[in-house]
């Protein structure tokens, strides 16, 4: 079989050849593993605070150390870069009381980043012809009916306004539920009706009318009605047989609450003390809205699926065009369950939510293909993503999450002075306020001072971690009170003497 027959100095000059493009695939290869490995190197060793004095170099930390600071249990990473994982990493405890490891499979509460799922599975069902993102959403509804005497606020109620958060609905947050209490169906959470503790969603909104969205979690739990009713099965069952199962997420799954083979891989939420939640987490029957339970890997797959195909790589979740709309901004900033800030190639979505006991966040830089996902189980979870990020964005050079500078202020003695006192939350918990040169130092019970620096006459600052005060006074302009403030938990004490 003349055909298969090769001289030997052919074949000699073949296996040359081979080989150089082993040796080049495997450098390629061996050059991607370090420079993933000096990135993770950086993330762990180049936190930040999110502050820092002007005139001074902002300080690089440790991660671990910074998990102790904050009390945080545990935190899952998931970096990405060319749309594929590049490394995963899991650093502490999945439950701080037990001391139980937190492992790459352990499951977390993500909270707000079960939206931009839910809209990818309403994505699906749009493609296949069983709903359509902009047709009136009251015409689908078979187990709730929207009020004959509830004006719409957009005038319109479609998939599309409600998926991106511009339906007028209101902006109450759902609170979940403990384990001894009953927990509402959708459509009572719908109404506002016992058990559910929330308002209606149609609830007045807060916010200034010529704003065009804003985040409304009441308006996800009426998504998750829709597309229960159109596809006629449960949410949970309907997120597994779109998403889940054609992303292959081995530990990702929607539910209001864990059966014990899976609370057995779940990690603890724990509170700003460092206890563990009542019931180990809160239980949420709005499931579309924040009832997704993943790990930090599986919601990268997920995230780098999506990028690929906008690009047009062929795969099981979405066609290029509707990946390409998915990922597309809307609303402001708001698009399909994520925001979208800047320009060109400096856009980033993101999405940085909360729910008791944990945190949940990822930044996506479309235009570098790369990316990160951060979970936690600890109610400070969210403070301690800002210096993750800002870690982040200098091991692979984002242009935002830099920690920011501060001016400080020298105000006049008399008025350091003003601010001195004792300043009481309740009987048992109080906020000591002294003066050192241009600078307050405020300790609360039971825990170390922390010194606050004048960014106004009656504003203040900390840096580590970065807490904001307020000082009130009375209409004679002697101070009455404070409140306190970091990110989204707020203190409000009364000046006793």
């Amino acid at each position: 079989m003349p055909g298969f027959l090769i001289r030997r100095r052919d074949a000699r000059r073949w296996l040359a050849a081979g080989l150089i493009l082993i040796l080049a695939g495997t450098a390629g290869c061996d050059a991607r593993g370090a420079l993933a490995r000096k990135r993770r190197s950086m993330v762990e060793r180049s936190l930040m605070r999110a502050v820092y004095l002007k005139g001074l170099q902002p300080e690089k930390m440790g991660l671990l150390g910074r998990l102790a600071f904050y009390r945080v249990p545990g935190v899952s990473l998931c970096a990405f870069d060319q749309n594929a994982v590049e490394w995963t990493a899991v650093y502490g405890e999945a439950d701080g009381q037990m001391h139980r490891p937190l492992k790459a499979e352990t499951i977390l509460q993500a909270g707000g980043l079960s939206q931009m799922m839910t809209a990818a599975a309403a994505f699906r069902l749009a493609e296949k012809g069983t709903i359509d993102l902009d047709e009136d959403v009251r015409g689908r509804l078979k187990s709730w009916t929207w009020p004959a005497d509830v004006a719409l606020p957009r005038g319109r109620l479609t998939l599309r306004m409600l998926l991106t958060h511009s339906a007028g609905l209101s902006e109450q947050i759902l609170e979940g539920y403990g384990p001894d209490e009953s927990m509402p169906t959708i459509p009572q959470v719908l109404s506002g009706l016992k058990p559910a503790k929330n308002a209606p969603i149609w609830s007045p909104s807060r916010f200034e009318a010529n704003r065009k969205a804003w985040m409304s979690e009441g308006g996800y739990a009426l998504v998750q009605q829709v597309l229960e009713d159109a596809a006629g099965m449960p949410f949970e069952a309907l997120m597994k047989q779109t998403v889940i199962d054609p992303l292959e997420l081995k530990n990702t799954f929607f539910a209001a609450d864990l059966n014990e083979a899976r609370a057995a891989g779940a990690a603890v939420g724990h509170t700003r003390e460092g206890a563990a939640l009542p019931g180990r987490w809160r239980r949420y029957p709005e499931t579309a809205a924040k009832g997704l339970w993943t790990t930090a890997s599986d919601f990268a797959v997920f995230l780098c699926r999506l990028m690929r195909e906008a690009m047009g790589e062929p795969g099981g979740l979405l066609s290029p065009a509707a990946a390409r709309v998915l990922l597309a901004p809307q609303i402001e900033n708001f698009s399909f369950g994520f925001l979208a800030d800047g320009q060109g190639d400096e856009i980033n979505f993101h999405v940085q939510r909360k729910t008791s006991g944990y945190a949940a966040a990822f930044v996506v830089y479309p235009a570098k293909g790369q990316g990160i996902v951060l979970l936690s189980n600890s109610d400070n979870g969210d403070i301690l993503e800002e210096e993750i990020l800002s870690a982040a964005s200098a091991a692979y050079e984002w242009p935002h999450y830099k920690p920011v500078e501060k001016d400080v202020l020298r105000l006049t003695p008399d008025t350091y002075r003003e601010f001195v006192g004792h300043f009481e939350v309740n009987p048992s918990y109080a906020l000591d306020v002294t003066w050192i040169d241009y600078y307050l130092v405020i300790r609360p019970t039971g825990q170390a001072s922390t010194k606050f620096y004048a960014e106004g006459q009656t504003l203040f600052y900390s840096t580590d971690p970065y807490i904001r005060i307020q000082f009130f006074k009375d209409k004679s302009g002697r101070v009455t009170s404070l409140v306190l403030w970091q990110k989204d938990f707020e203190l409000e004490a009364k000046k006793v003497r």
